[in-house]
């Protein structure tokens, strides 16, 4: 099974742990975000869209807030899954892969500049 982000929930308050986020689901939804299965994701992200908690099988919840505040980019959020790896959401890195894939000029340009 590839991985896959299932539920997304919106303008949540991020203040929320395990309980905060299972009773979210619950209400919204009627899921147990407890029981997804390996590979299986929810993203809990606040209402400022600068910060996602990504709730994950064994009930493994990792926070990822942009450090400069900044708009997430919801490219980047999609492709979470890809670059999970249990510990860190790799939102970086999937932010980095939308920008080669939308601007692949940039990569080209950056090249060139470097020789």
């Amino acid at each position: 099974m590839a991985n896959k982000i299932m539920h997304v929930y919106t303008n949540v308050n991020l203040q929320n742990g395990h309980e905060g986020l299972t009773g979210i689901a619950k209400k919204e939804n009627k899921v147990d975000v407890n029981k997804l299965a390996v590979g299986q994701f929810a993203l809990f992200i606040n209402r400022a869209f600068t910060a996602v908690k990504v709730f994950a099988a064994n009930n493994v919840v990792v926070h990822y807030k942009h450090p400069r505040n900044h708009i997430l980019d919801y490219k980047a959020l999609r492709l979470i899954p890809a670059f999970f790896d249990g510990q860190n959401i790799g939102y970086m890195k999937a932010l980095k892969q939308v920008i080669e894939q939308d601007y692949p000029h940039l990569k080209h340009r950056r090249n060139q500049d470097e020789e």
